[in-house]
């Protein structure tokens, strides 16, 4: 009879134990019961090195399923392969289901104060994903295949009548890069904690993002949707003012749609010409913007029309409700307008603001100046404001060396 180990899957195969393409193994404990073999306990990933001490190691694969053991122990011996990982130096990693480790990463980016539109935005993408997995797998077992086929498949759309099964959309390219964000940045929280050694979010290809559409309107085109909001009044028979302060406000200001419309008279100093605006990025983020023409004007007649002296939101509706940004009716009165003004523009309620980043980057005003009144980074004024303007730059060129010069060629006359 011959010696020779019967090849993998074979009939007679021992089901507990299956060899890799290096040399390795993995294998699992059982018992006899009632003269059959019973699996007990986790899988093991094995390897011998007659060099070390001991010569054998065994690392826990925290896993009773043999295909998810040999996909992890897999991955352990191709780190180990590339001087990554060394079974008798490094700790494996712990095991920790995807369902605590997020927990855990939530309330890490809660104490760094991250927004709370933005840890609800992390919670539903992490929990979308954990219910596209098996229940209670573990953030070790997660493997590149699982994150590509969870941010790029279509998303559940909603249904118009009762009752009706939920139309299936496509997300954008940008709905699957913030996806994958979402999930990398979660997976560099885990590999700090020791729950994983790679980042199965890393190298995943990702489609092109279409250039966003932030079209700015200029001062004539602002005035062009204000006399459309005139023209709507009449037909309406009702005042839309605070629509019209809302537009004023926030091409005079640059804040972003939440920032203004969590705006408190707490936060406003009229004397100074200021006004607080809490952070919408993060809760740390709290800047003071100036106040000038028609925004400082706007605040002074909301603050004239006021009843009481109590705090409370500074910009409400007709009804006295306070504004929600993100709702999306803001936006939809706002493209109304623009169509009604005949521009052919996509008027948003953030493309106030980048009005806002427009005007003062082509005025000239130094970006680093521009970053902090906007509150964002010089790289991100760069790529939407930052645009050179030869003229504007030989303005610049005449400014500091044109009287030098003048001078100079005055002399040389002489």
């Amino acid at each position: 009879m011959s010696d020779a180990p019967k090849p993998r899957g074979e009939k007679g195969s021992n089901p507990y134990r299956a060899d890799l393409d290096d040399g390795s193994r993995i294998r699992r404990t059982y018992r006899m019961e009632g003269g059959r073999r019973v699996p007990s306990g986790s899988w093991r990933w094995e390897v011998y090195d007659p060099d070390r001490s001991p010569k054998r190691k065994t690392v826990n694969l925290r896993t009773q399923s043999k295909a998810a053991a040999m996909r992890k122990a897999t991955e352990l011996a191709a780190q180990r392969s590339l001087g990554t990982f060394d079974p008798w130096e490094d700790a494996a990693p712990t095991g920790e289901s995807l369902t605590t480790a997020s927990e855990e990463y939530l309330a890490s980016q809660k104490r760094a104060g991250r927004a709370d539109s933005t840890l609800a935005a992390a919670r539903r993408v992490l929990t979308a994903f954990a219910k596209s997995l098996p229940a209670g797998v573990s953030v070790a077992h997660v493997e590149r295949a699982h994150v590509e086929r969870f941010v790029t498949a279509p998303k559940p759309g909603k249904s118009k009548k009762r009752g009706a099964p939920k139309t299936v959309g496509a997300k954008s390219p940008g709905t699957v890069r913030r996806y994958r964000a979402v999930l990398a940045h979660f997976f560099s929280f885990c590999i700090g904690r020791g729950y994983t050694r790679t980042n199965p979010a890393e190298g995943i290809a990702m489609p092109s993002a279409r250039p966003n559409r932030r079209d700015h309107v200029s001062p004539a085109e602002v005035e062009a949707m204000l006399r459309a909001l005139t023209a709507d009044e009449v037909a309406a028979g009702e005042s839309l003012q605070w629509l019209r302060e809302w537009i004023l406000f926030g091409v005079g200001t640059g804040l972003r749609p939440g920032e203004q419309a969590a705006l408190r008279w707490a936060d406003v100093r009229l004397g100074e010409r200021v006004v607080r605006v809490r952070g919408t990025k993060t809760a740390a983020s709290v800047r003071s913007v100036p106040l000038a023409g028609e925004a400082l004007q706007v605040l002074r007649q909301r603050g004239d029309r006021r009843r009481g002296e109590g705090d409370g939101p500074v910009f409400t509706d007709g009804s006295g409700r306070a504004i929600d940004a993100a709702d999306g009716k803001l936006t939809k009165r706002l493209k109304a307008l623009g169509t009604a003004a005949g521009l052919a523009k996509n008027v948003t309620a953030y493309g106030l603001r980048h009005s806002f980043g427009t005007r003062m980057a082509a005025a000239g005003v130094p970006l680093l100046d521009l970053a902090k009144i906007m509150g964002t980074s010089v790289q991100m004024i760069e790529r939407h404001y930052g645009h050179y303007d030869p003229a504007r730059g030989a303005s610049h060129m005449d400014r500091v060396f044109g009287l030098e010069d003048s001078t100079e060629v005055q002399s040389a006359d002489a």
